[in-house]
């Protein structure tokens, strides 16, 4: 089973820094979208994000993958809501209070204090982060190191019943595809669909 959370607010990442995806944690990114969404019904935290803020799924970094360094800090306005929360509940689990630009959290710290005396279960963390037009000097950052809040409770309730993506399908090593015309990706390499 997988504990899920949700970090929304403003960043940015360097992709000259990577790092790897340690052991049981998947991290799922999003992309910025500028039509309409189709969702019709808001059920968590992770949903009306989704809607608020025009990101939706973009790629799933698994264990073992190296991804750039990302960094994030609280919107400068209220809405949309800046944190760590938990996806089911939609409680607080690390507040991005007294970030700013110059003052971030990273990405692998979230990641390490989340996942932390978790052997026994996977953490799935969503990206839902604007990305910040300006790029600071990452030698100049000041990151800030958030602990992680608990609600008075010692573990996340209904995180648990969260599946993983790596449980719910075997992952596979990733590789390039050329798009097809259509911009849809190679049909022939999807089940089910026959080319005329």
């Amino acid at each position: 089973m997988s504990k899920t959370y949700v970090v929304s607010g403003c960043g940015m990442k360097f992709d000259a820094a990577l790092w790897p995806v340690p052991a049981g944690v998947e991290i799922h990114f999003y992309f910025q979208c500028m039509r309409e969404p189709q969702l019709y019904k808001t059920r968590t935290i992770l949903d009306k994000l989704m809607l608020d803020v025009g990101m939706f799924p973009d790629r799933v970094a698994v264990a073992g993958d190296m991804i750039p360094s990302h960094f994030v800090w609280a919107h400068a306005a209220e809405q949309p809501p800046s944190g760590v929360f938990r996806r089911q509940s939609g409680q607080l689990a690390m507040d991005l209070g007294d970030t700013d630009a110059s003052r971030p959290v990273a990405l692998s710290h979230i990641v390490k204090t989340l996942s932390a005396d978790r052997s026994r279960s996977t953490t799935a963390i969503h990206w839902i982060v604007r990305e910040s037009e300006d790029l600071a000097d990452p030698s100049g950052l000041d990151c800030q190191y958030p602990p992680r809040l608990r609600a008075g409770v010692a573990d996340d309730g209904d995180e648990s019943r969260e599946m993983p993506l790596s449980g719910q399908m075997p992952l596979r090593q990733s590789q390039r595809m050329p798009l097809s015309p259509m911009g849809m990706g190679p049909t022939e390499g999807w089940p089910g669909v026959r080319r005329r």
